[in-house]
């Protein structure tokens, strides 16, 4: 790459740090706005209560550990700054990875600058970076996986099967929806080695059928703790974490497909079709309580049980409910209460800009899905699986940050096509203009 690539895309990553941190000094408040509790175990952590429910000695797997891990490092010297500092680290990696991973696909400078510019300025990384949740630490990590995964040598060597283990273990114990991810990719892979009899991806980068176990026994090695751990404490092995129960039954309770799901498109939980989001919070809380369950395990299993009777009882509302969970993963356009301190010229200018990224990305899937590189088919299958994920359990826009460097990558390609097609074009006249003379 020449130096002024380089110089481009140190400019690209500055500008993208740039506008995160201008997120950030506009409200910092948003720095230490714990709505997932993250701080609050990283406290308990930092105190030596352990992974416990905040402000009690209670352990808790609620949430997934890797985040409040590293957060519990400096959270009690300077938490605000603790948390940006995290985040913009991950956020300025994130970029650097998006590009490599371009690079990796053997685009050229301008595609790869262009896919790393994306992720830069996408308004929703821009805007959650200032919070303390995962996505930002989370889609750092998944870029990661992707570019340790995809060698720019001529083989994917078993010491490099072990990395991509271990870094997709620490990609699990940040957000357990990956696991889906990780199921599906292995069954691509070994299915594509198999069919093309050669356990070898056509591009060369090889990653034979008996690697995946060297895959899979890493990953397990990694997230093994978390699971012997919570054997100690709740009896039961559990690899990802007690949260899943809840998730799937806040978009799948009575309440909300009568509130939301039944009226038009566009209605939020906010009490104004009956009771609202925070009544029923309270009263699954109160039932629970009133039925002596105590424990996360148990809380889980109650939630997991009543999403699913929901679900049968009501099948032509949960299909309904899964296409609005669709919407909502893909919303080009900023909803619910947040979205009304936001003026409506810069609403719609971001929606319009995620329609045309989208379009471009479409036209990306479909090279993908020509491509006889199963490194493409990977980024699709990315894709694929958390939008799938998220047409079961709770769904908004937040939800697709971990898939957006390789939407990036996907969009790139149609940029960079259609660019050169268009210096092509020009070429050909000039040199008609010139024949002509």
């Amino acid at each position: 790459m020449p130096v002024s690539g380089h110089r481009r895309l140190t400019l690209i990553v500055l500008i993208g740090l740039f506008l995160r941190a201008g997120v950030m000094l506009s409200a910092p408040e948003r720095l230490l706005d714990d709505r997932d509790t993250y701080i609050g175990l990283a406290t308990g952590i930092a105190e030596g209560r352990g992974f416990s429910i905040p402000g009690t000695d209670q352990p808790t797997a609620y949430r997934p550990v890797l985040y409040p891990l590293v957060l519990s490092i400096g959270i009690r010297w300077a938490p605000a700054l603790w948390i940006a500092a995290i985040n913009l680290t991950a956020a300025a990696t994130t970029i650097v990875l998006t590009w490599l991973l371009a690079r990796r696909l053997s685009f050229g400078d301008r595609g790869a600058l262009v896919a790393a510019g994306l992720v830069a300025v996408d308004p929703l990384l821009v805007l959650y970076a200032a919070y303390p949740m995962t996505e930002t630490f989370f889609t750092a990590l998944v870029a990661l996986l992707l570019v340790t995964a995809f060698p720019a040598g001529p083989a994917l060597t078993r010491p490099r099967a072990a990395v991509v283990g271990a870094l997709f273990g620490l990609t699990a114990l940040s957000r357990p929806s990956v696991w889906a991810f990780g199921g599906l990719w292995a069954g691509l892979s070994v299915a594509h080695a198999l069919w093309t009899r050669t356990r070898s991806f056509d591009n060369g980068s090889r990653l034979p059928v008996t690697n995946w176990a060297i895959v899979a026994g890493t990953s397990l090695l990694v997230v093994a703790p978390w699971g012997i751990r919570n054997w100690m404490v709740f009896g039961r092995p559990i690899l990802m974490t007690t949260h899943g129960g809840y998730t799937i039954l806040l978009g799948n309770n009575e309440a909300f497909y009568k509130e939301v799901v039944a009226q038009p498109l566009g209605t939020v939980w906010d009490g104004s079709q009956g009771p609202g989001q925070a009544a029923w919070v309270d009263g699954l809380h109160a039932e629970m309580e009133a039925a002596g369950l105590e424990t996360d395990l148990e809380r889980d299993r109650f939630m997991s049980r009543r999403a699913w009777q929901t679900i049968r009882e009501h099948p032509q509302l949960f299909v309904r409910a899964s296409l609005l969970r669709l919407l909502r993963f893909w919303n080009i356009v900023p909803s619910g209460p947040a979205a009304d301190a936001v003026p409506t010229a810069i609403r719609w200018s971001v929606g319009f800009g995620y329609g045309v990224y989208w379009l471009l990305a479409l036209a990306g899937v479909w090279h993908a899905l020509r491509s006889r590189d199963v490194r493409w088919w990977t980024l699709v299958l990315l894709v694929v699986s958390f939008s799938l994920v998220h047409t079961l359990y709770w769904s908004n826009a937040r939800m697709r940050a971990p898939v957006m460097p390789a939407v990036a990558v996907l969009a790139a390609w149609a940029v960079d096509r259609l660019v050169s097609r268009r210096q092509n074009g020009s070429v050909s006249l000039n040199a008609n203009d010139e024949a002509g003379r």
